[in-house]
């Protein structure tokens, strides 16, 4: 019989230091909380839920040339968001946009659905694909952890004990670049069979300067196409270069079968979708995003 989820205990702290104070207190029977539509289906454990909410967390402001969003940002507010429906930040626009109804983007948090680490995760292939850093609090200061690097397995991430994710941090990106966001669910909102983000940078001559291929639900954590990007980068996107390159990302993932998809699926799926990010975000950053 599955254990129900019936914590103890319930803070709401007004300051960032009481609820990191908070998570350190408790450790591993503690878990911040602002949205809860993942954590309170999946974590029956948890004895101590720290609510995030009224610490200023909710935002998504350009700083100097940073962009920097809240990891308390609800989905609806990503979709409010005047700076993030230019090119290339639209991506996470796209991304929100295809995550659950209107009640749970009302709901569910940016931060939420990054720490909840699972393979299926729409926020974090966009941020990869930005080259996104994670803001991560803790008792003595603050740490900085590229978006990459913030995930270990399914539902594991760097976060230590006491530690709290902040906020995500996207740098400046550079001029004719555009991204591009894809995702195949059994519905239009429903959790993703295989997701992918492609950013792409032309340069003058109408060649690929740099490209970030990104993809999900095809291996534990979020997967850089590291040959396929290296296979396009200083080369014009032409028709049988986008397709080598496709086929290429599809062999770099390691996916699972399961109740949703077949492996074979989600490889072939990620083909398609590579070659078509690759080919749409090249026009949109030829036309200048």
């Amino acid at each position: 019989m599955k254990k129900l989820f019936r914590p103890t205990e319930y803070y709401r702290p007004m300051t960032v230091e009481e609820a990191v104070s908070l998570l350190a207190k408790y450790g591993e029977r503690a878990r911040p909380i602002a949205g809860g539509t993942d954590l309170l289906v999946e974590k029956p454990e948890v004895e101590c839920l720290v609510d995030i909410t009224r610490l200023g967390l909710n935002y998504v402001k350009s700083e100097g040339d940073h962009l920097k969003i809240g990891a308390a940002t609800t989905l609806s507010e990503v979709l409010d968001s005047k700076l993030l429906k230019r090119e290339p930040y639209s991506v996470l626009w796209e991304e929100a946009s295809r995550m659950g109804d209107p009640s749970i983007r009302n709901t569910a948090t940016v931060g939420g659905n990054i720490c909840s680490a699972v393979p299926s995760a729409d926020f974090p292939p966009g941020l990869i694909a930005l080259e996104a850093k994670a803001k991560i609090l803790n008792p003595t200061g603050e740490r900085t952890v590229t978006l990459e690097e913030f995930f270990l397995g399914p539902r594991k991430t760097v976060l230590q004990k006491g530690e709290l994710l902040a906020e995500i941090q996207v740098p400046p990106q550079p001029a004719r670049t555009a991204a591009v966001f894809l995702k195949k669910g059994r519905t239009r909102r429903d959790i993703a069979l295989v997701n992918a983000a492609v950013r792409v940078t032309l340069g003058l001559n109408g060649a690929c300067e740099d490209a970030r291929i990104v993809l999900g639900a095809v291996a534990p954590t979020p997967l850089r196409a590291g040959k396929a990007e290296a296979l396009v980068k200083g080369r014009k996107l032409e028709a049988s270069l986008v397709e080598e390159a496709a086929e290429t990302a599809s062999e770099e993932t390691r996916p699972i079968s399961d109740v949703r998809a077949s492996a074979e699926y989600r490889r072939e799926l990620s083909r398609v979708f590579v070659k078509h990010a690759l080919t749409q975000a090249a026009d949109k950053a030829l036309r200048g995003g």
